[in-house]
């Protein structure tokens, strides 16, 4: 691989081109029809899931036939196979890995389907739900560490045992969203997803993805699978909603959980 087809510096041309344009990334990443984080990690030299969005992204700049010609050929080399990579290369299976991210990260992002996230669970639920303990549950009130959560409605409304824990679990969520380093972006069960993860996952730092299992957890570094759920997790919290209206959200499962108690 050439200096010209790594991702670093197809990256550092894509931002040169799109300034030189005039371009904010913003602007960039409506005329792409993607959201403004996939441009910016294009710009940054990151990987993402499909090489054609980079391609997206090449066809919105301004630029003649053979620029762009040129462009889409360093796509591809950027994001030729490697077909040397072992397929369990960057998975670990050992506790001790994911829990050094809980505890160090300064960056955790999390999608849960089927349960509350991990940070946000109250004990009482954690026990009902058979869920092991996490570091996490400790770090919320930490203002060192950046907390973006994305949640589905979904799994708002699943509870475990009897559910008597559930107004008090969803106070909780509204309590820490309350707090600066924390965001919650709840997807409504009426929107279509975007991409459809199988399981719930926690990135760190964009450089670890934990994902938990009935048995264990799994530690992923590779970097072109974390690049796949940092992609997944801005395309799922593009769809969500925030602020106001997830509050409002939240209010109205705690009334329905309250109506199913009586």
């Amino acid at each position: 691989m050439t200096e010209e087809d790594d991702l670093p510096s197809l990256g550092r041309r894509l931002r040169e081109i799109r300034e030189e344009c005039g371009l904010s990334g913003r602007e960039l990443a409506r005329r792409a029809c993607v959201v403004q984080s996939t441009v910016s990690r294009i710009e940054n030299g990151r990987r993402i899931d499909d090489p054609m969005t980079v391609e997206q992204v090449v066809a919105a700049l301004p630029v003649n036939a053979n620029a762009a010609a040129s462009l889409r050929a360093r796509i591809r080399g950027a994001y030729a196979d490697r077909r040397d990579r072992r397929i369990d290369a960057g998975v670990s299976l050992l506790g001790d890995a994911a829990r050094r991210w809980e505890r160090g990260a300064a960056t955790v992002r999390e999608f849960q389907s089927a349960m509350v996230p991990r940070a946000l669970r109250s004990s009482e639920y954690a026990n009902a739900a058979g869920a092991s303990p996490s570091p996490l549950v400790d770090r919320i009130g930490d203002a060192r560490c950046d907390f973006g959560f994305v949640v589905t409605e979904g799994a708002l409304r699943t509870w475990p045992a009897d559910g008597s824990m559930m107004p008090e679990q969803l106070d909780r969520v509204a309590r820490a969203c309350e707090m600066a380093n924390v965001r919650l972006a709840v997807v409504p069960w009426s929107v279509p997803l975007p991409v459809v993860p199988p399981h719930g996952f926690a990135v760190f730092d964009d450089e670890a993805v934990v994902v938990e299992t009935f048995t264990a957890q799994m530690t992923i570094t590779e970097p072109d699978a974390v690049a796949t759920y940092v992609d997944a997790y801005a395309r799922l919290e593009a769809v969500a909603v925030t602020g106001e209206e997830a509050a409002e959200l939240l209010a109205r499962i705690r009334r329905d959980f309250e109506e199913l108690a009586h």
